[in-house]
Parts: C-alpha cells; sequence; structure tokens
C-alpha cells in the first residue's frame, strides 16, 4: 500500500497522532511519503500571521519526533514547494465572509477551509472582511499553494490512502477535495474525547454526522453488559461539571441549583441553548435548514412567534464556551439586540452563574441548534427539540422539526418525553470510543509521551519562542483596557 501524509504545524496531541500513523505504515511494509511545511507556506492555521519564532518551534518539533520514529527506507519525507506552481491571483476584495466561502479554485471550494480558519482565529463568524484583507488574501494564497502542491504529489506518487486532519481547516480542505476528485481514499483524524484515543474516519470528516452516527453505533455494539452504566457516568459528570479524559467543562463557575430572579414556575418556560456559530459557520453542509442566516434569528422568530403570548417566557442560555469571546463578536452583539427588543426573552449571559442543567429541569420544554445539552436534555427526561445540524440529529430521542411553523406547533403542544435509549449511544462514544494509542501516552490534553518521551522543540528555539510570546502579551495588556471599556458599555 502507497500512503500519504502531510504535516503542517499540527500541536500535542495531534502531531503524535501523525506520528504513530507514520509508525504504523512503516511497520507494516507500507511505502510512505510524507510532506512537512518547513516555513515554506505563506501562513497556516496556528500560525495565522507567520511569525518566525511560532514557525522555528514547529519545525524543531516535528524535526525531533521524526528522529524518533526512526523510519525504514519506504518512508519518505518531503518539503512542500516554497511557490505555488500557478500564476494564481487571489480576487482583491472580499464583500463578506459568505464571499469568501464561496471562494473557488479549479472548481473546488477551497473559499470554505478559508472562512472556517479565520472565522476560529477571530471568534466571530461575520468578521470585518475589510479590515483583515490582508489575512483573508495570504490565507487563500496559502491554501492554493497546498491545493497545488498536493495535486502534483498526488499525481506523482499516486497514494492508495491519504491521511488528513480534521478536514475543514484552509490547509488540509484541499487534501480531501482532491482525494475526491482523484478517486483516493482518505482516513481523517482528531482528537477524541478518551484519553490515549484519536478519532480515525474513512471517507468522512470528523463533521460528518451520518458518520458520527454510525460511529456510536458501531461503539455501542462492541460495548459489554456495564455499557449503559458507562453512558449514563459521562451524562453524570456533565451535570456535574467534572472531566473526565479530554472532556471539557463549561459550567464549572455555575452555582448548583440556582435559577434567574424572577423565574415564575407557573408560566410555560422554555430553555433555549445556543451553540458558539464560530464553530460550524463555514462547514459545508452545516448551514441550518430552518433559520437564516443563523441560530441567532431562529431565537428571533421563535420568541417573536410567541411575544403576544405572555403565557410562554423564554430563557436563552448563551454557552459558556463564549465567556472566551469579545463583547464586539457579531454573535453577541446579535443576541444584546434580542435582549433589548423582547419582554418575553430572557438572555443569560456567559459569565452568568445561573446552573444551565437547573434551568433545564426546571422549563417545560428545551430548544437546541446543535449544542450536546439538546441530547442531555432527553437523558435527564425533557422534550427536547432541535432546531438545527447535531451530531446525534438522527436520534429518536429528539423531536425534530422541519419548519419554524412546526417549531412553534411543538412549543405549543403538551409535548412527553421521548426515550433516552439511543442518547446512551453518545454518552458511551464520549468514553468508549476511538482508536487507542500504541507509542503515545496522553499526560494532559495537550501532553504526553511519544515512545516515552515528549516530543519538545530544541531549549534555544523555546526560549525564543516564550520570548515572542511574551511580548505578543504584553502588547495585549496594554490593548486590554479599551476591551474592558467595551465590553463595560455592552452591559
Amino acid at each position: 500500500m502507497k500512503v500519504f501524509l502531510f504535516h503542517v504545524g499540527t500541536p500535542t496531541p495531534i502531531l503524535e497522532t501523525e506520528l504513530e500513523l507514520v509508525r504504523k505504515h512503516d511497520l507494516a511494509g507500507d511505502t510512505v511519503r510524507v510532506v512537512q511545511c518547513t516555513g515554506n507556506l505563506a501562513n497556516s492555521h496556528w500560525n495565522i500571521s507567520h511569525t518566525n519564532a511560532h514557525c522555528a518551534r514547529c519545525r524543531s518539533r516535528f524535526k525531533n519526533g521524526w528522529n524518533r520514529l526512526n523510519c525504514g527506507q519506504n518512508v519518505e519525507l518531503r518539503t512542500f514547494p516554497r511557490k505555488a506552481e500557478s500564476s494564481f491571483v487571489p480576487p482583491p476584495v472580499f464583500k463578506s465572509v459568505e464571499s469568501v466561502k464561496q471562494f473557488r479554485y479549479d472548481g473546488e471550494e477551497i473559499g470554505y477551509g478559508v472562512a472556517s480558519s479565520l472565522i476560529s482565529l477571530f471568534r466571530d463568524h461575520r468578521f470585518d472582511v475589510h479590515k483583515y484583507r490582508k489575512s483573508v488574501t495570504q490565507t487563500i494564497v496559502t491554501s492554493v499553494q497546498v491545493y497545488e502542491a498536493l495535486k502534483h504529489e498526488f499525481m506523482d506518487f499516486r497514494p492508495d490512502r491519504v491521511y488528513v486532519f480534521n478536514g475543514r481547516i484552509f490547509t488540509h480542505l484541499p487534501a480531501i477535495l482532491l482525494c475526491k476528485t482523484f478517486g483516493i481514499e482518505y482516513f481523517v483524524y482528531e482528537a477524541a474525547t478518551q484519553r490515549d484515543h484519536y478519532i480515525l474516519r474513512r471517507n468522512a470528516t470528523v463533521h460528518d454526522a451520518p458518520a458520527a452516527a454510525e460511529e456510536f453505533q458501531a461503539t455501542w455494539a462492541k460495548g459489554g453488559p456495564d455499557r449503559k452504566e458507562i453512558a449514563s457516568s459521562w451524562f453524570e459528570l456533565k451535570r456535574n461539571g467534572a472531566t473526565k479524559g479530554n472532556m471539557k467543562s463549561f459550567t464549572q463557575n455555575q452555582a448548583r441549583g440556582s435559577l434567574p430572579v424572577g423565574f415564575d414556575r407557573e408560566k410555560k418556560n422554555v430553555a433555549i441553548f445556543n451553540k458558539t456559530i464560530d464553530e460550524y459557520a463555514a462547514i459545508s453542509g452545516w448551514e441550518n435548514a430552518i433559520y437564516s442566516p443563523d441560530e441567532t434569528e431562529g431565537v428571533r422568530r421563535i420568541v417573536e412567534s410567541f411575544e403576544s403570548d405572555d403565557r410562554f417566557m423564554f430563557y436563552l442560555r448563551v454557552h459558556p464556551h463564549m465567556i472566551e469571546v469579545p463583547a464586539s463578536t457579531s454573535q453577541l452583539m446579535d443576541i444584546q439586540e434580542l435582549s433589548n427588543r423582547f419582554d418575553n426573552l430572557l438572555v443569560i449571559w456567559p459569565a452568568d452563574i445561573v446552573d444551565s442543567y437547573e434551568l433545564l429541569l426546571a422549563c417545560e420544554k428545551v430548544v437546541t441548534f446543535g449544542s450536546t445539552i439538546g441530547l442531555e436534555a432527553a437523558y435527564w427526561g425533557k422534550p427536547s427539540i432541535l432546531a438545527g445540524r447535531a451530531y446525534y440529529e438522527s436520534f429518536d430521542c429528539l423531536y425534530r422539526p422541519k419548519s419554524h411553523g412546526e417549531v412553534v406547533s411543538l412549543l405549543k403542544q403538551d409535548l412527553s418525553p421521548l426515550s433516552a435509549d439511543s442518547a446512551l449511544m453518545y454518552g458511551f462514544n464520549r468514553i468508549a470510543g476511538g482508536v487507542s494509542f500504541k507509542y503515545f501516552r496522553q499526560t494532559g490534553k495537550t501532553s504526553g509521551l511519544f515512545d516515552s518521551v515528549e516530543i519538545k522543540a530544541d531549549i534555544l528555539i523555546r526560549i525564543r519562542y516564550k520570548v515572542a510570546e511574551l511580548f505578543l502579551r504584553l502588547i495585549r495588556v496594554i490593548r486590554k483596557p479599551s476591551l474592558i471599556r467595551k465590553r463595560l458599555v455592552d452591559k
């Protein structure tokens, strides 16, 4: 088998996943070609402005990891060429993020990868394309460069299998597009929730909902007699704000048992849990089929439909993860407008200590747009209405309306909770899913040992990198007062 893999500045545990995959095929006697970014790309997902210190650290870490592999003669290491093999000139102006997403090169949707990375970087699904014009242009140039380089490699090497990280970012989406064009089998890898494991999906990205559902079912089928108890423990951990493995908790700072001031149990209370739009805004196929342009418009239409019915009260719990984003982010500004506009809506902001799970239990129904808590609501015996895309969207524990009219109709009805059996598959996968590492052992979410050694950059390069990072932090501190004033004004 001929296997192709490329490395563009991935952190732990992704770098170690790549090393693991190379060694696996090396020991199997496969022919492996690895292409590495050695600073020849204009930028990358983790080094969008291409700072030299970051680039040097990345190269040094990869060098030390590669040396640790001690590969045989059937493994070849190459580098990306310095310039794209084309006369491509990027468009001088984009009118919006949407126009960036729609950009095509060689007929392929590489604009989605560009938009996805920049949205993640700026934490804004409608970032100012004029303000960040240089970043947009530079990122498109890099994506085209990767596309052309990989196209040349695929035609030359003719791999049977290609490994791709994640699949949505601008340096990696081109690989999937090319694999589809050339009919090459590809596997997408990503960090798993379970420690010492990684996700690996054949001919599907980690954002492919049907593929995710198949994985949930497969993991469940392999489970033992205690799989229900294991699955239930995941829901308990989430509710208690605890973590296990690579799990994240966003409720640790909430006050257990607390509800919004003035919560009236005599009303028909509906809890709405949103999602951080920048996490999925530029993934092709994840557009909301009911509400356009995004889920915040869905919240507006739902609340507006009940504006004249004082029996209903809506509580929008803004995802606690959004405490990390500026108040000027488009999604938060849109929600602020809703808060100012509607009396039948109470917005619970990210830093608010109101207990998300107590709110869930106290309300009559729950509406989500893909957040995991929609599945959790079903597990805890609440009628849960899914009004967007989700990895668990095919599960029968949810009410799945196809239109705004159906959403309104469901909210007006006396709904019974649906069976939560299917929800258990999701919880079990989060604890027991993924592929086990053989050579890598995690010691933290972003740390671990490969062959009992931590893969680090050389000491002098690490010092240089830390000095550069300290300088950048000082710049941020100098600018921070203006951001604090902005938040106070918004409040």
